[in-house]
Parts: C-alpha cells; sequence; structure tokens
C-alpha cells in the first residue's frame, strides 16, 4: 500500500512539473501595447520637408478667370415632365 502512495504522489508531482514548465506567458494586453507603440513612434521623429513654390506673374496672365455659378432654387413647376 505504501507502494502505491508514494507511486501517486511521485505521478501528481510530476504532472504538476509538466504545467508549470509547458505554461504560455500571459498575452500583453493590446492598451499597452498600443501605448508602447505610440512611445516607440513619437521617438522616431522625420523632419517635416518644405517645398518652395515659384511663381511667374507674366504666366498666370493666360489663366482663365474663375467662373461664378448661380445656384438656382428648385420649386414647384407648371410644365409637366413625363419619364419613361
Amino acid at each position: 500500500m505504501a507502494m502505491k502512495m508514494k507511486l501517486m504522489k511521485f505521478s501528481q508531482e510530476v504532472h504538476g512539473y509538466a504545467q508549470i514548465t509547458n505554461r504560455r506567458p500571459a498575452p500583453r494586453p493590446s492598451v499597452l501595447y498600443l501605448m508602447a507603440l505610440r512611445e516607440r513612434a513619437a521617438k522616431v521623429v522625420t523632419p517635416r520637408r518644405r517645398l518652395s513654390v515659384v511663381t511667374d506673374p507674366q504666366a498666370g496672365a493666360s489663366i482663365p478667370l474663375p467662373i461664378k455659378i448661380n445656384h438656382v432654387k428648385s420649386g414647384p413647376s407648371d410644365l409637366s415632365v413625363i419619364i419613361y
């Protein structure tokens, strides 16, 4: 009987050690992961490029003038409309 108890105790210990050694780490919470990404992105700052735009005032003379758009309010019409 003592041998059976020793074997049962040994099997429980082996099973317990297997559970401890095969455990996986807990997944990282998404909020902390995103905060870490934000910190990493904040460290890398890309310089902004300024583009200089040069215009020729005489070249603008060939550009047509803007067209004024008049919006017409729609209302009831006296004419009947037939749609096929």
